[in-house]
């Protein structure tokens, strides 16, 4: 059934969870929907699917949002001797956020106007996720992807996903996130709402405009630099002056990037920000013809044997005497 829906290609991105692959379909039927020519297709063993499962789970029930990435359906597969549980996905050929911004002007960041469209199609489709009582605790400039030959910025991977009860429940001490984009609240007391998506997407709108993240490790060593970036979260203060920010978009991140949780500002308040104003008219230069990138440049990439592993990757942090389990996900749809 599976090789008559689609045919695995090349190698889009690679993780703990397993693979993420390009796919063609012939344009096949798959529930009454006939599926995309190409899609990306997300496989993990099926013995250690139970992540996979949920996410198919939270994408059917953002299916009617035009800013989500859409799930077609999931299915198994046995490949390489392996029973392999596969997510069908809407396939992003402009690849992501990070692409854009390492492909566009050296990495000096990303002009204002386009920024802003990008920033509200996130918002909307975080005011579509936390008005159904879902977080998804892994917004970052790799989990955002431009879809169509309109660019539309999707939110995707919500492997991290969860539920406001289970965040309310969060075990003491188990994090989950993308370091550079943890709230405060996660880092020092595992708090998990809404709240911490508006600050992870303080900090991707930040490094969008100013071609660097703002929170970074100045640790001399690799292995503690992780570490070095949550201490700065948890205990300090962010520092968005930037020359290459105008007043209203600092204004708007001041809203994102409150320490305070229950002072910081939802998604439906900051879709009524002055920065979002004319946020649906893109400069020119968006549209300009770039490098190719994120998907598309690794379709030139060889084959490899798929390697699964059982389980995400984990990584120990002392803070402050704090022994913190942080369950790293550093997933990207396109690298």
């Amino acid at each position: 059934m599976a090789e008559l829906l689609w045919k695995r290609g090349r190698t889009l991105g690679a993780g703990g969870f397993g693979v993420v692959s390009l796919a063609s379909t012939s344009n096949a039927q798959l529930y009454g929907v006939t599926l995309p020519s190409l899609i990306a297709v997300k496989s993990c063993m099926h013995t250690a699917s139970q992540s996979l499962q949920e996410e198919a789970e939270f994408l059917r029930i953002f299916k009617d949002s035009p800013y989500i990435v859409r799930c077609f359906g999931a299915n198994l597969t046995v490949e390489y001797g392996v029973i392999l549980y596969n997510l069908m996905l809407e396939y992003a050929s402009s690849g992501s956020l990070t692409d854009r911004l390492h492909h566009y002007n050296s990495g000096e960041g990303l002009p204002e106007l386009e920024v802003k469209k990008h920033t509200k199609n996130v918002l909307l489709g975080l005011s579509h996720v936390h008005n159904r009582g879902i977080i998804h605790c892994d917004i970052k400039p790799g989990n955002i992807l431009l879809v169509g030959t309109d660019e539309i910025a999707k939110i995707a991977d919500f492997g991290l996903s969860m539920t406001l009860e289970q965040g309310i429940n969060c075990e003491q001490g188990l994090i989950r996130g993308t370091e550079r984009y943890m709230a405060p609240e996660s880092v020092l007391n595992s708090e998990y709402g809404p709240h911490v998506d508006i600050w992870a997407l303080g900090c991707t709108v930040y490094e969008l405009l100013t071609g660097t993240p703002l929170w970074e490790s100045d640790s001399g060593s690799e292995e503690d630099a992780g570490d070095n970036v949550l201490y700065k979260i948890g205990f300090e203060e962010p520092k968005f002056q930037n020359s290459k920010l105008s007043n209203v978009a600092q204004d708007f991140l001041k809203r994102c990037l409150v320490k305070n949780p229950n002072s910081r500002w939802t998604a439906d308040m900051l879709l009524n920000h002055p920065f979002l104003l004319n946020s649906s008219k893109v400069a020119d230069t968006a549209k300009t013809s770039k490098k190719q990138s994120g998907y598309l440049s690794v379709l030139r990439r060889p084959n490899g044997n798929l390697v699964f592993k059982k389980q995400p990757h984990q990584k120990i942090a002392i803070m402050h005497g704090l022994k913190f389990v942080i369950r790293l996900k550093n997933i990207e749809q396109c690298t």
